[in-house]
C-alpha cells in the first residue's frame, strides 16, 4: 500500500466515523433542551409553613410576579407583600411598597413634679400602650430598662425618682419582637421631667424583604440555613 493509499484510507475511516456521529449543529438544540429541563418549574402557587412547632405561615406567589407573606410565631405576627423573581434555583422576595417604620414623638413635656421623672406612652388615639421597653440613660452612663404598663390609679404614668446618681439624659424605646428601636430622645430635667410620648405604629409588623432568598427544592421553598423546615406548595 502506497503512502497515498494509506492517507486516502485514513481519511475514509475518519469520514465514516464522523458521519456516524451527530454534528454540532444537531447537538446544540439538544443541549438547550437539557438546560431548560434542569431549571426549576414555575414556582407560582400557594405554600404553607411546615416543620416549625407552634408557628403558622404562608407564601403566595402569583403568576404576575407579586407575592403575599404572613407569619405567626409566638408573640410575633408579621406580613409582607411585593415582588418576586426567579434567579437560578432561588425565589427572591422584595417588599413593595417599602414599609414605613414606627415613630415615637414627644406630644407633651412639662416640669411636672419636682425630683420625679414621669413618662406615659400613648397611641395616636390617646390610649396607653403597655409592654414597650424603655431604655433610660443617666448622666453617669448607667442605663436602666423599664416597661410601659397600665396603671389606672396613676393615670397610666410611670414614675421614677431623680437624684444625684440618677439624672436621666435620654430615653429610647424598643420593640424586641420586631427588632426595632427608636432614636434616642434627649432629656433636660432642668426644663422638663414629665413626658407624654405618642407611638404611631405606621407599618409595624410589615417585614422589609430585599431579595430574600428561598431555595426551590421540588415542592418546597427553603430559607437559607434550613434543615428541612420551609414552605410547602399546597396549590398551584
Amino acid at each position: 500500500m502506497t503512502t497515498t493509499d494509506a492517507e486516502l484510507m485514513g481519511q475514509s475511516l475518519v469520514a465514516a466515523r464522523c458521519g456516524s456521529m451527530p454534528s454540532m449543529k444537531r447537538l446544540l438544540p439538544l443541549l438547550f433542551l437539557l438546560t431548560v429541563a434542569a431549571a426549576p418549574a414555575n414556582p407560582a402557587g400557594e405554600y404553607r409553613l411546615t416543620g416549625v412547632m407552634e408557628a403558622a405561615g404562608a407564601i403566595e406567589l402569583s403568576p404576575d410576579g407579586r407575592f403575599r407573606y404572613a407569619l405567626a410565631y409566638g408573640a410575633l405576627d408579621e406580613t409582607a407583600e411585593g415582588r418576586w423573581r426567579l434567579d437560578g434555583n432561588k425565589v427572591l422576595l422584595t417588599t413593595d411598597p417599602k414599609p414605613k417604620p414606627p415613630s415615637f414623638t414627644v406630644a407633651e413635656s412639662s416640669p411636672g413634679k419636682p425630683g420625679v421623672f414621669q413618662l406615659r406612652l400613648d397611641n395616636p388615639k390617646g390610649q396607653p400602650i403597655p409592654n414597650i421597653a424603655v431604655l433610660v440613660t443617666f448622666a453617669n452612663g448607667q442605663i436602666d430598662t423599664a416597661y410601659t404598663r397600665m396603671d389606672p390609679e396613676n393615670d397610666n404614668w410611670m414614675e421614677a425618682d431623680i437624684d444625684a446618681d440618677h439624672i436621666p439624659v435620654s430615653m429610647q424605646f424598643r420593640i424586641p419582637v420586631f427588632d426595632f428601636h427608636s432614636d434616642p430622645i434627649r432629656i433636660d430635667v432642668k426644663r422638663a421631667r414629665r413626658f407624654r410620648v405618642v407611638l404611631d405604629p405606621q407599618d409595624l409588623g410589615v417585614r422589609d424583604f430585599n431579595d430574600w432568598p428561598l431555595d426551590v427544592q421540588g415542592e418546597m421553598l427553603l430559607p437559607e440555613g434550613s434543615r428541612g423546615e420551609g414552605f410547602k406548595r399546597v396549590r398551584d
